[in-house]
């Protein structure tokens, strides 16, 4: 029992099968979380900057 075990992990160690998807998922993990979090940030500025310059367009001369 204990050698089929060793003779199971052995074999899974050495498959290479499916090596890359396994690198490009990790590359879009890494590199597209980041990137949508900061695409929404930006669009928060802008909205936020965008109202801003709204309301100053808006008021009334003195």
């Amino acid at each position: 029992m204990k050698r089929s075990r060793g003779n199971i992990l052995r074999r899974l160690w050495a498959d290479e099968r499916g090596q890359t998807t396994i690198e490009y998922a990790l590359l879009i993990a890494v590199i597209g979380l980041p990137a949508i979090t900061m695409f929404r940030m930006l669009l928060a500025i802008l909205a936020e900057n965008y109202r801003m310059v709204t309301f100053l367009e808006l008021l009334p001369f003195p």
